[in-house]
């Protein structure tokens, strides 16, 4: 996602006023506070059969059916220790060659090389510079792991050779893709036959906050699907800091860099792209639930404004995907 010193895209929402600095956080940092609640996973396995029971009851029989998940959670239920168990399914990575896409900072790079693979490329559109390279020594001293860094569009990765790559990962990138065909076709050029791709992605531009930004309390938790698009720029300029994280709502609102799909939409970009989906993980959004229930008048008004999209759209904040590429392993 975007660094600190990025060009500018045309102006979005947001642009008129004057533009707030951007920082970058500190990947250890980073990496620390998503790693905190790993040692409660022993209890989060235990209780995440009940858990997919409860919030199953909260999605429409004709969703359930329709996109057939393996689990339904809430927030919090999915910590990042077991996000990557599920991602490699069981296997190993040791002699894995691992493509991070959307790397940002690199803190996710610095997650995967725990798992000791034998290489690991990250890729972003834009350069972190000092933050990459201290990445990858932190990779190399601590795991043993080889890194490499790109500033490169996910769309095209031509330093990588087709059928070069065991598995493709990323957390929070493809709710800011704005052509998942071509990063898709990408992805499955440079994985080998049988090859697999993670993605965790959320919030969902439909869910509370899918803007990346609901500043101000719950109400605010829809406006960029609410407010006019005057209203929303003056929402923006308002609830603004004097400095941002340059991966934040802030920043993705002025570069305008939300794909808009929902999970239907995924799931057909995915097949269309010659992937086979071998798992499929929902997580519901706290606050979609509380907005429902104390703001009724404004929910309805949200189920009018977006047609073509079902009520559990609002309510699905994050996909995680497991899938295969097609052909013999």
């Amino acid at each position: 996602m975007p660094g600190p010193d990025a060009p500018t895209a045309r102006p979005g929402p947001g642009s008129e006023g004057a533009p707030p600095r951007y920082t970058v956080q500190d990947w250890r940092a980073q990496l620390r506070l998503l790693s905190r609640s790993d040692w409660k996973e022993p209890l989060f396995a235990r209780l995440r059969p009940w858990i997919d029971r409860w919030e199953r009851r909260r999605l429409a029989p004709e969703t359930l059916a329709r996109l057939g998940p393996d689990l339904v959670l809430g927030e919090r239920g999915f910590p990042q220790v077991a996000r990557r168990r599920w991602a490699c399914g069981g296997r190993s990575l040791r002699d894995a060659t691992v493509l991070v896409q959307g790397t940002g900072n690199g803190w996710d790079v610095a997650g995967w090389a725990g798992l000791r693979p034998r290489r690991i490329v990250g890729v972003d559109l834009f350069d972190f510079g000092a933050s990459w390279g201290d990445v990858a020594r932190h990779c190399r001293d601590r795991h043993g792991v080889e890194v490499s860094f790109h500033a490169s569009p996910l769309e095209s990765m031509s330093f990588l050779e087709t059928g070069s790559m065991h598995l493709a990962v990323s957390d929070a990138v493809f709710e800011h893709v704005k052509d998942m065909p071509s990063v898709l076709r990408e992805a499955a050029r440079v994985l080998r036959d049988g090859g697999s791709l993670y993605a965790s992605y959320g919030p969902m531009w439909y869910c509370a906050g899918g803007d990346h930004f609901a500043r101000g309390g719950l109400r605010n938790a829809y406006n960029h699907l609410l407010l006019d698009p005057g209203a929303y720029r003056r929402y923006l300029e308002a609830n603004a800091l004097p400095v941002e994280d340059v991966q934040s709502g802030r920043r993705y609102a002025e570069l305008d860099l939300f794909s808009r799909l929902r999970t239907d939409g995924y799931l057909e970009a995915f097949r269309a792209a010659g992937f086979q989906l071998d798992g499929l993980i929902l997580e519901l959004s706290t606050s979609a639930l509380q907005f429902r229930r104390r703001f009724p008048a404004e929910w309805m008004d949200l189920r009018g404004r977006c047609a073509g999209c079902h009520e559990d759209d609002f309510l699905i904040k994050t996909n995680f995907v497991r899938l295969r590429k097609s052909g013999a392993s």
